[in-house]
């Protein structure tokens, strides 16, 4: 009787180790995962700020209605004698 008391007690921590085990693995996984995410993210955030440093330039045009500057695909301004496109 008193071999299968043992016997019980070893299967139960067998499982608990392995329970554990199994959750600390789970544990470790997500924070490798998570490490990796975040030098993904700075990885991409630095490529971003490269393309940043190169100036897009949009050629402007004068508005013989209002004088103001605007983009060549601008909308009318609502002042007569606007010439672009409403």
């Amino acid at each position: 009787m008193m071999g299968s008391f043992w016997k019980i007690v070893v299967v139960v921590a067998v499982v608990a180790i392995a329970w554990f085990g199994w959750r600390w693995f789970q544990r470790w996984e997500k924070e490798r995962r998570e490490i990796a995410d975040r030098r993904g993210a700075e990885d991409t955030v630095r490529r971003q700020r490269g393309r940043a440093d190169e100036v897009q330039v949009e050629e402007l045009t004068k508005c013989r209605a209002c004088g103001a500057f605007v983009a060549k695909g601008a909308r009318a301004c609502g002042k007569p004698g606007c010439p672009l496109p409403g």
